[in-house]
C-alpha cells in the first residue's frame, strides 16, 4: 500500500522549457519569479516574454513573504492519492511583489496542516501574514507557506 503522507502517489511537476529554471530554483531552496527586463513587471506564471511590453524576462529570487488572499479545504471525495491527507489547506498567497501563488499550508516544521471539518486552522484568515517553507514530495521541493504568529496554523 502506498504511504501518501510520505508523498508517494501524489502528483509531481512536469517541467517544460519555461518552468525548468523555477524548479531548478526550488531544488536549491530558492523561490524564483520572472521579472521583465524592460518594464520591471513581475510575471507569474512563467512565460517566454513579458505580456505587457514583450521584452525578455529574467529570473529573480524572492523571499516568499506575503499574505493569504484566499484558501480552500478539499474534503473527500478527492483523488485517491489525496484521501489520506485530506482535509488539507491550499492557500492563495499574495507575495509582497504583488503576484499570487498557490501552495499548501504547513506548520513551521513543514508538515501539512489538516483542517477540522467546518473549521479553519487557528489564525487562518484573509490577509494573514505568511512565510515561505519547503516541503519534499516524491523527490521534488515544493513551496508551501506557514502562518506567522505563536499559535498560527494549528488545528482547532
Amino acid at each position: 500500500m502506498t504511504n501518501v503522507m510520505d508523498g508517494e502517489g501524489l502528483p509531481v511537476p512536469v517541467p517544460d522549457p519555461y518552468t525548468q529554471p523555477y524548479w531548478d530554483g526550488t531544488a536549491n531552496g530558492q523561490l524564483l519569479v520572472q521579472r521583465c527586463t524592460g518594464c520591471a513587471r513581475w510575471i507569474w506564471q512563467p512565460l517566454p516574454m513579458c505580456p505587457r511590453c514583450h521584452d525578455v524576462p529574467t529570473w529573480q529570487q524572492v523571499d516568499g513573504a506575503g499574505t493569504v488572499a484566499s484558501w480552500v479545504v478539499p474534503h473527500p471525495p478527492v483523488l485517491p492519492a489525496l484521501v489520506d491527507v485530506a482535509p488539507y489547506v491550499v492557500l492563495l498567497v499574495e507575495l509582497t511583489e504583488g503576484i499570487r501563488m498557490t501552495g499548501n499550508l504547513v506548520d513551521p516544521s513543514g508538515k501539512l496542516v489538516r483542517a477540522m471539518p467546518g473549521q479553519a486552522p487557528a489564525g487562518l484568515q484573509l490577509e494573514a501574514p505568511v512565510s515561505l517553507r519547503w516541503r519534499q514530495q516524491r523527490g521534488w521541493t515544493l513551496p508551501c507557506w506557514t502562518l506567522n504568529g505563536p499559535d498560527a496554523g494549528s488545528s482547532r
